[in-house]
Formats: structure tokens, C-alpha cells, sequence
């Protein structure tokens, strides 16, 4: 049985974003909102913090094939940070070198590393997280990366001085990580790219570009892209709710097989799936910055809105974006909740 054959393709397939609340035995991590770094504290060292980050990523496969969630992921349990993780293991980065710097389209201030040379990778880091997840689980594994344009918006470029070569640059990297994904069975890679939405001209100019460029000439793969408005940290605006409504077009031309967005808020206008016919919708029900648990009946309310634009077939129901801030039984609360809506909804236009 190959990667791809472990869970049976059907109408409305569940899904996670990426990120698991990670358990407090193993790190911590400061949220000063005036000097935030993005830096995981590791409470071990060396072989030890290998071994317990092994441990903890079992423990979160657990907890999403619990809830019936049909794609897992390892919970980027291993990542001190979603973007800086991937970095670490290319060379060009000096995470000593850092410079204060406000990003996200002036939303957060916090010291990113800089850029000091070319941009190269050693090895694939991935493959081998990925291999150890699909060793443990029988469901299909997604693989997250950050994307060109959120790297560029997370870190100081004292090398490139130039945003398209860099992406471009960028982008030769994260290629190989796919490609090497692609070869060891991986059924889906997600780019996290929250940027699209904060800098909409940026995405037309260059970003759909570089995107594209991340997964030239590799098959066999299934392909996402996560554009959130913001992650739910106090004091940090999210992106405009208008700017779905531009870059939807631009992702629809795009070579990524599905768009992953956020929908939980009031804020979110249905008729903007029509600008995304032809891709997969990997459609966010779930507010990851609550604790309060959704109902069944009401995350059954957001897909059936969905499906008036997006054939039950190419919908995903998922989380607005990681589960990283919620405590790990209210996340696996609402993944139970999210699973039993599209369960009953399937059932209901299956047998209709």
C-alpha cells in the first residue's frame, strides 16, 4: 500500500493545517509583544530533545487520529517556528545577526536573522520528518513549508537587496525539498503563505512567480497553499478581508492544486469561492484564536455554504490556520467537532 492509498479519497476529506499545540514538558516560548523573537526555548539538548520531540510527535499524531481527521501532520512539533525551522538547515542565514524590524505588512515588530550570503540547501531536511510520520500513522501525511514571499517578510536580507531574486532563490531551495518529498511518497506539501494577503501587489509582481517555481517540474505530488489573514496573537491585525477577493484570481492561475484560507469569521464573503472554481478549497471552519468550541451544527452550516461554489469533491474542511495556541484538548475538541459535521453532511447528500 503506498502513501497515497492510505486513506480512501471521498467527498468533504478533513484536514489539519499544520501546527499542534505542543506540550509544556517538552518547550516554551516568550510572547513579549515588545521585543517577540521567534525562537522556541527547547527544554532539552542534543540526542535527548531528539528523542523527546520523537515522543511528542507520536503524541500528536495520536491526538489528530483521534479525532477522525482524515490528513495529519506531525504537528510541527520539531519547529521552534513555522518559517525559521526550514532556514536553519540552509545555508546564508545567520540567526546571531539579527536586526528589529516591523513585518507583516506593520502588523508585528520582532528580530529577525539575516541573510548574509547566497541562499543554497546542504540536504533535504524534511524528508526525514516526514519518513518518521508516515512510519507511525496509516493516514496520508502534509508536509508544511514557509513559502518564498513569508520568508522574505520574516527575515533581514543584508545580501540580495532585490525581493525577486530573492524569491527566486528561495524558491530553487524549497523546490528540492518537494522534489525529495515528492520522491519518499509524500502525499501533499503546503506552502504557508500568510504574505499573499497583506501584499497583494507583491503576489502579482513576483510572489505567483516564485510560487509556481517551488513545485516546476515535480509530479506525483499534491500541492497547497495556506493564505490566512493573521495568526490570533493579541494586538496583531490581520490582513484586510478585501484582499481575498484580489488574490483569488491570481491563485486560481497558479500551478497549486488547492488554496487553504480561513472562513470562521463574519468578516468572510462566501461568494468569493466562485474566483477559485477549478482548485481545491481547503476551507478554514474553525477559529484557531478561540476557546470556545463551534458546534457541529454550526461548522455544518459553513460547509454547506461552501458547497454552493466548490464541488464536495475538491472541499476540505479544516482549521482557519495552526492549532499551536489552543489548549491541546479544546484543539482536539474542535477537530472531533469538525470531523463529525462533514461526516453528517457527506451521509446527508450521499444518500439524498
Amino acid at each position: 500500500m503506498t502513501p497515497h492509498d492510505r486513506f480512501p479519497a471521498q467527498p468533504l476529506t478533513t484536514t489539519v493545517i499544520g501546527s499542534w499545540p505542543k506540550p509544556d514538558w517538552l518547550s516554551s516560548k516568550d510572547h513579549d509583544r515588545t521585543g517577540w523573537v521567534a525562537d522556541r526555548v527547547w527544554r532539552f539538548e542534543g540526542a535527548e530533545l531528539s528523542a523527546m520531540q520523537d515522543e511528542a510527535t507520536r503524541w500528536a499524531v495520536r491526538e489528530q487520529e483521534s479525532t477522525g481527521v482524515a490528513i495529519v501532520t506531525d504537528g510541527e512539533i520539531r519547529r521552534d517556528d513555522y518559517v525559521y525551522h526550514l532556514l536553519r538547515h540552509l545555508d546564508g542565514f545567520d540567526f546571531d545577526q539579527r536586526v528589529s524590524k516591523i513585518a507583516r505588512s506593520g502588523s508585528w515588530r520582532w528580530n529577525q536573522p539575516s541573510i548574509t550570503g547566497p541562499i543554497t540547501s546542504k540536504a533535504p531536511a524534511l524528508r526525514p520528518e516526514y519518513e518518521f510520520v508516515q512510519g507511525i500513522t496509516d493516514r496520508n501525511v502534509k508536509v508544511t513549508l514557509p513559502g518564498p514571499m513569508t520568508i522574505i517578510d520574516s527575515v533581514n536580507d543584508a545580501y540580495y537587496h532585490d525581493e525577486e531574486a530573492l524569491a527566486m532563490a528561495l524558491a530553487q531551495v524549497i523546490q528540492q525539498e518537494v522534489r525529495a518529498l515528492a520522491d519518499a511518497g509524500c502525499s501533499t506539501v503546503q506552502f504557508d503563505e500568510p504574505s499573499f494577503a497583506r501584499y497583494p501587489d507583491k503576489l502579482e509582481r513576483f510572489g505567483l512567480r516564485a510560487l509556481n517555481a517551488c513545485v516546476a517540474g515535480v509530479d506525483g505530488i499534491t500541492t497547497a497553499v495556506h493564505v490566512c489573514r493573521g495568526y490570533p496573537i493579541v494586538d496583531y491585525a490581520k490582513s484586510s478581508a478585501d484582499s481575498y477577493e484580489r488574490i483569488f484570481p491570481l491563485l486560481a492561475a497558479s500551478a497549486i492544486d488547492h488554496v487553504s484560507i480561513e472562513a470562521s469569521n463574519e468578516s468572510f464573503d462566501w461568494r468569493t469561492l466562485d474566483l477559485l472554481r477549478g482548485k481545491g478549497v481547503i476551507l478554514g471552519t474553525i477559529d484557531v484564536g478561540a476557546a470556545e468550541v463551534e458546534s457541529v451544527a454550526l461548522i455544518r452550516e459553513r460547509l454547506a455554504k461552501a458547497l454552493e461554489w466548490v464541488d464536495p469533491w475538491k472541499l476540505y474542511p479544516a482549521p482557519d490556520c495552526g492549532l499551536v495556541f489552543l489548549a491541546p484538548e479544546v484543539a482536539k475538541q474542535k477537530l472531533i467537532h469538525l470531523t463529525a459535521a462533514a461526516d453528517d453532511l457527506r451521509n446527508s447528500f450521499m444518500h439524498e
